[in-house]
């Protein structure tokens, strides 16, 4: 009995063994520091893939600078996409004892093993860009790929509408980049664009020379391709030139990385879009990362830098259109105001400079007209849109609409708060704000009582100058009280019965501001038909009237814009965009001062 029961234990004893030994090595990232904080010189090693392409040379560059800002040592190893090379890279610094090693790997399998001697030796790993399927880890710092694979996914799919035939080259197999880019956008394809059929998917090992020639043997063997997507630039952009070589246009492609001739390929209307990574924001974050861990902070296990796609729309450039077959909307929001007559001469006469067609639509001050009249013009299929609104908020559904039709929208004088505007060309009102108070204060002698006449609630031009004039006398002429703040929505005879209004209930009025001439106008009419005098004018726009009013010394002063460079820029910045070239957000306008 005595054996049997040893024999027992015995058993139970060498099973409890094999189970310890049989625990699978920690693949969970570490995140608070295993050993005390590090002192004296630190020592990093950063072991790239490769140097061949220009995505890890700007990773190196990055943390090369945060290395040189940190003041530590950082050693760089070119594993040339050799996965032994790699591995004896490692163990050569491994065996230097750097303080910590950031790899990006060739093989997320092949490199386990040097990370596990890493470890092994107390030596924290940082994996940047790929990950690792093994060994400990501290953090991993990089995009999304599994998500950057979706959204070039969703942008193809779109791009070809919805159907036809797809092609997918893939990236070097084992890496981390490769299956997850390769999984999100399969995943996608599958699911969201099911009429899509890939037709091909070779792997080109991120190469430019392999993608080319590649896609020069896929192209023999499907006479009709409509979509490419690659793992990666490089590769997209070989197999760009075996599609040129070959003649055969009307592929939309679509690359992963944003490197610098990508982006220009973009630009020249060769690629089609193109998912953007930060390599160098890659690689100071992990040389941050590591010097932050090193001095026994506690650092996150996953640091995701952003992802974001690169398109000719968000680079500010379009597909070169002929001129003669540009047909441009403008989209006024009142003809019935001579600054707005003023600004459609000036986009009329550029119009026929650049032989293209201008259809003008006036609001007349209504926002459903001018949703109205958007949606017309969209329905006619103008080339782009000109849009001055009356409503910032309410024009916003029509600019969204236009966005969904592919066709681009400018804002003129005042700004939309939606949708995706190109360039917005208008004087800057908050400045025009401040430099109407700034004038007020000084002629009032810095003190007394002053009202304000406002624009259309809701618009950018109300809103900008009020808030420049207001912020201006609220800090820089405090003996002044603005007694009175009242909407007289830009019109003249509005500005007349709102300002009788106000002279009956004020007494005492030293200066007003209106948010433009029309209202000033009808103010000075409104006091010279109520006797009442001493009044400092001042107005915004310096349409003729008021410059005249100036000249006869009614109003002290007017804010100058220019709406017939406006209406001229716009046009001009329409056109060039359309014709493929690059286009600021925003195109200011010059303001000066109008004073007798």
């Amino acid at each position: 009995m005595k054996n049997l029961l040893k024999l027992i234990s015995l058993v139970m004893l060498v099973s409890l063994l094999l189970v310890a030994c049989a625990q699978p090595t920690p693949t969970t990232p570490a995140q608070e520091p295993t050993s005390a904080p590090q002192t004296g010189e630190v020592t990093l090693g950063l072991v790239i893939s490769t140097l061949n392409n220009p995505f890890f040379v700007t990773l190196r560059d990055g943390a090369q600078k945060a290395a040189d800002a940190a003041g530590v040592k950082l050693i760089v190893v070119d594993a040339q996409d050799d996965s032994a090379k790699m591995t004896a890279g490692i163990e050569d610094l491994i065996n230097k004892k750097v303080s910590a090693l950031l790899i990006n790997p060739t093989d997320s399998d092949a490199v386990v093993p040097a990370i596990q001697k890493a470890n092994d030796a107390g030596i924290p790993v940082f994996t940047v860009d790929r990950g690792a399927n093994g060994g400990t880890v501290v953090s991993h710092i990089a995009s999304d790929n599994v998500a950057g694979g979706k959204m070039a996914a969703e942008f193809l799919c779109k791009a070809i509408g919805g159907k036809g035939k797809v092609v997918e080259l893939q990236g070097i197999a084992g890496t981390s980049a490769a299956r997850d880019r390769g999984q999100g956008f399969n995943d996608y394809m599958s699911t969201s664009c099911k009429d899509a059929q890939i037709v091909a998917q070779q792997t080109a090992d991120f190469n430019r020379d392999k993608g080319l020639k590649v896609f020069e043997n896929i192209l023999q063997a499907q006479p009709e391709i409509n979509g490419v997507f690659a793992h990666n630039d490089e590769m997209i952009l070989g197999a760009i030139q075996a599609a040129e070589a070959a003649g055969r246009t009307g592929i939309v492609f679509v690359g992963f990385d944003a490197i610098d001739d990508a982006v220009q390929a973009v630009k020249d209307g060769k690629l089609a879009a193109t998912v953007a990574q930060q390599p160098d924001v890659m690689g100071k974050m992990a040389v941050e990362t590591a010097v932050k861990y090193l001095k026994g902070e506690k650092v996150d296990a996953y640091i995701p830098v952003p992802l974001n796609l690169v398109t000719a729309e968000s680079l500010g450039v379009a597909p070169a259109k002929p001129v003669a077959e540009i047909t441009l909307g403008l989209v006024i929001s009142t003809l019935n105001n001579p600054f707005f007559v003023t600004l459609r001469d000036g986009a009329q006469k550029a119009a026929d400079a650049a032989g293209v067609k201008l259809i003008v639509v006036d609001a007349q001050d209504d926002s459903a007209k001018m949703t109205a009249g958007i949606e017309d013009l969209i329905n006619k299929k103008v080339s782009a849109l000109l849009i001055n609104p009356t409503d910032s908020d309410a024009v916003v559904p029509a600019i969204q609409k236009a966005n969904d039709a592919g066709i681009p929208v400018f804002t003129v004088d005042r700004g939309a708060n939606g949708g995706t505007v190109v360039s917005h060309i208008a004087s800057d009102n908050v400045a025009g704000g401040k430099m109407a108070a700034e004038f007020l204060c000084k002629a009032i002698g810095g003190k007394g009582k002053v009202v304000e006449l406002q624009g259309i609630a809701g618009t950018s031009a109300a809103r900008d100058r009020g808030q420049g004039f207001n912020d201006y006398m609220s800090t820089s002429c405090k003996d002044a009280q603005i007694v009175a703040q009242q909407t007289a929505d830009f019109n003249r005879d509005k500005g007349l019965k709102v300002f009788e209004n106000i002279l009956q209930a004020q007494p005492e009025i030293n200066g007003v501001f209106a948010h433009n001439d029309e209202m000033i106008l009808g103010a000075i009419q409104a006091a010279e038909a109520a006797g009442r005098t001493g009044i400092v004018f001042v107005g915004f726009d310096a349409i003729d009237d008021a410059v005249q009013a100036v000249k006869d010394g009614k109003l002290a002063a007017t804010v100058a814009q220019q709406p017939d460079v406006m209406g001229k820029l716009a046009v001009e910045t329409a056109v060039k965009y359309l014709s493929g070239g690059k286009v600021e957000t925003y195109i200011p306008v010059p303001l000066n001062l109008v004073t007798k």
